[in-house]
Order: structure tokens, then C-alpha cells, then sequence
């Protein structure tokens, strides 16, 4: 286990890890856009899913308004991302959530980026920094999702 792996496993998840069936979803879609060699964006990630949390809504369905972000649905898909990440950097070390982008910028939000030089992933949030990182793990993510091979 590497320095990175290890600081992904010592995160303790506040949603993530409380509602698999939704991760597998979420996964699930990750991997068919990865296997188009595409990107999806946050919003078609999270359209229709519903998600069971034992602290929102007594474990009640809760689904995403796509249309009107709340902070709790910017925390809740966050932290999904970053454990479905962790789950892709311990199989195959590559961030899935690479894949997953803001449909205005066409990238990952600047809080994937932060995270990732919080993480010392990336020395640091310069343009070079991040589009090379970025770059390189979608080329990760897509090689993986279509031919199940890491590169």
C-alpha cells in the first residue's frame, strides 16, 4: 500500500460508506462513460438516484436536486466521489471522479483539485499542475474502464 492509499483509507466518510447500492450506482455510470472514453458531468452522474442515509431523512430516499444544488447535495456527492476514488486508486491507481466534471468549465470542480493537493497528489493548483494531472488520470480511467487494464 502506497502513501496515497494509505491517506485514502484513513478518511472517514460521512456518507459514502453508509449507502453502497448508491456508490455501485454511481460507479456503475463512471465506468460506462469511461468505457465511451467520455466525461459526465455532475448532474447526469447523480440524476435519479436515491440515496439512503441513516442521518438524512431517518434513512429515507433522498435524491439530488440537479437543478438547485444545496450544500448538503455538494457534500454528499463529494464525499461519494472521493470514496469511489479511493475504491479506483486501491484497484487500479487512478481517480474514478476524474471523469465526473462541471458541465459549464468541461473539468472537475476546484474542490477535486484542492483535495488532490491536500493529498500531495499535485504540488499545487497551477494550470500546468492540474491539466497534467487531470489528463493523465482520465487517460488512467479510460484505459482501465475499457480494456480493464492499468497503464
Amino acid at each position: 500500500m502506497d502513501k496515497i492509499e494509505e491517506k485514502l483509507k484513513s478518511i472517514k466518510w460521512e456518507y459514502a460508506d453508509q449507502d453502497l447500492p448508491a456508490i455501485e450506482a454511481l460507479e456503475e455510470r463512471i465506468a460506462s462513460t469511461g468505457n465511451r472514453f467520455g466525461l459526465i458531468s455532475y448532474s447526469d452522474l447523480v440524476e435519479d438516484i436515491d440515496f439512503h442515509f441513516p442521518n438524512i431523512n431517518q434513512g429515507s430516499p433522498y435524491r439530488i436536486r440537479i437543478y438547485e444544488w444545496s450544500g448538503l447535495d455538494r457534500s454528499i456527492i463529494g464525499d461519494c466521489l472521493g470514496y469511489i476514488s479511493m475504491r479506483s486508486y486501491s484497484e487500479a491507481q487512478f481517480m474514478a471522479s476524474a471523469l465526473v466534471i462541471a458541465r459549464l468549465e468541461s473539468k472537475p470542480s476546484d474542490i477535486f483539485f484542492k483535495w488532490m493537493v491536500s493529498l500531495n497528489i499535485i504540488p499545487d493548483l497551477s494550470e500546468d499542475s492540474v491539466l497534467k494531472f487531470w489528463t493523465e488520470q482520465v487517460k488512467k480511467a479510460h484505459h482501465w474502464y475499457k480494456y480493464g487494464k492499468k497503464i
